[in-house]
C-alpha cells in the first residue's frame, strides 16, 4: 500500500509541472509577444518622418502646389505616388513629365 502511495503521490507532483510549465510557457510567449510589438511600434516612432540616409527629421516644403517631405541636409526628396503624379502634370516639359507622359506608339 505504500508503494502505491508514493507512486500515486509522484504521478500528481509530475502533473502538477506539467501543468506549470504550460501554464508559464503560454504566459511567457504572450509576454514576448507583447513586447515584439512594442519594440515594432517603437522602432516606427522612432523611424517615422526621417531621412533613411543621415536619420534627420524630414521637413514639409510646398514644391509647385504638392507639399513633399526633403531632408534638410540635402539627402532626397520624399513624396507620395499621388503628389508625383500631381507634379508630373504640372511640369509636362521636364524630366518628370516625360517620364509618365510618354507619347503612346502605335503599333502595326
Amino acid at each position: 500500500m505504500n508503494d502505491e502511495t508514493g507512486s500515486l503521490d509522484e504521478k500528481l507532483r509530475r502533473k502538477e509541472r506539467a501543468e506549470e510549465a504550460v501554464f508559464f510557457g503560454k504566459r511567457d510567449r504572450a509576454l514576448v509577444e507583447r513586447l515584439r510589438r512594442v519594440r515594432e511600434e517603437e522602432i516606427r516612432e522612432l523611424a517615422h518622418m526621417r531621412c533613411p540616409d543621415c536619420g534627420a527629421l524630414l521637413e514639409r516644403v510646398a514644391l509647385h502646389g504638392v507639399t513633399v517631405e526633403h531632408c534638410p541636409d540635402g539627402h532626397g526628396l520624399w513624396m507620395t505616388e499621388s503628389e508625383l503624379h500631381a507634379l508630373a502634370k504640372r511640369e509636362r516639359d521636364s524630366w518628370i513629365g516625360r517620364y509618365f507622359h510618354r507619347p503612346r506608339l502605335k503599333s502595326d
